[in-house]
């Protein structure tokens, strides 16, 4: 540092070996010149003063108000109350006693029903007498039956158009002492001299007739199924008369053949016969069928000649004949 003769002093600096001089200036700073300075500012402040001035601007209200409700924070004083302190001890009786009458309600049904039910089942010989009169007043009601198809082999006497000029070939017949049967089927008058389990046996019959001048033809014959109109009594009676017509068939034709009964047979006659004649009908065609059948089982039960044999014959056509007219 060099000190010059006006006071003012020199600052020599370096600065990549080239030296650079720069002049400094002390100021002294006199703190009660600041004071007065500070003073005088705020007396200018004071007589000028401060206006501020703001924005002219009325506010606008919001375009859509919405109602809010404040709910206020001050709870309200709960009332005292008198609390029944055997309130919940009424509310446990009460349900119990309601379980209890439910209970009860429910036990006196369930017996009611099965007692009902059980206590008045009717022994075995009352329900047996409540089935035959419910069969005996089936009767009364006739409906809609349906019947099966009855097959069996035929000693066939002709065929006619008429029923006339086949009553007058069965006049001829009579007179011979040959039973004999007329049969309509589709549209036709079929003479029936025989019947027979099976057409082999049926041929054999045939020969018999022959010797006698009746010309005759073995065949299979079937009266087809239909509807008609009977009570229960009378379909139980047709079912189980058509079964037992079968054996008296084969039975009845074997005995003319051979001109004797069969025993064995007998035996399987007998119980469908007790139990056809318990069978109450009343309907007029249905009542000459069970009499039809009735005598060929009773008169095949005894079967004794060829004779015996050709009465069960005669019994048998007479049902087949009233079957096929049936309504």
């Amino acid at each position: 540092m060099v000190d010059k003769p006006d006071g003012k002093k020199k600052i020599s600096i370096k600065i990549n070996g080239e030296k650079t001089e720069y002049e400094e200036d002390i100021r002294v700073h006199d703190w009660k010149i600041g004071k007065a300075e500070t003073a005088a500012g705020e007396e200018k402040l004071e007589d000028t003063g401060f206006d501020w001035n703001l924005a002219d601007e009325t506010p606008q209200p919001p375009k859509e108000y919405k109602k809010i409700n404040y709910v206020s924070g001050k709870k309200k004083k709960n009332k005292k109350s008198f609390k029944n302190p055997f309130h919940d001890s009424i509310n446990l009786i009460m349900s119990i006693i309601g379980a209890v009458v439910v209970g009860a309600v429910l036990g006196f049904g369930t017996l009611k029903v099965i007692t009902n039910t059980d206590g008045e089942a009717a022994p075995a010989a009352t329900l047996q007498d409540e089935t035959s009169a419910g069969m005996t007043e089936g009767n009364e009601s006739a409906g809609a039956v349906k019947l099966k198809e009855l097959s069996t082999a035929i000693l066939q006497g002709g065929v006619f158009s008429t029923k006339e000029s086949l009553a007058a070939m069965q006049d001829t017949l009579t007179s011979k002492g040959i039973s004999s049967a007329s049969v309509e089927k589709d549209g036709q008058w079929f003479l029936l001299l025989g019947v027979s389990a099976d057409v082999e046996t049926a041929k054999l019959l045939g020969e018999d007739m022959k010797g006698d001048g009746v010309d005759v033809y073995a065949k299979d014959f079937q009266l087809g199924a239909k509807e008609i109109k009977a009570s229960n009594n009378e379909k139980a009676f047709l079912e189980k008369a058509n079964g037992l017509y079968a054996i008296l068939a084969e039975e009845s034709s074997n005995g003319v053949l051979s001109g004797k009964g069969n025993e064995s047979a007998a035996g399987s006659i007998e119980p469908v016969l007790k139990e056809i004649e318990a069978i109450d009908v009343k309907g007029e065609p249905i009542v000459k069928m069970k009499e039809s059948i009735v005598n060929a089982a009773k008169q095949s039960i005894s079967l004794e000649s060829s004779a015996d044999a050709e009465k069960v014959q005669g019994d048998l056509l007479g049902y087949l004949e009233t079957y096929s007219s049936l309504q």
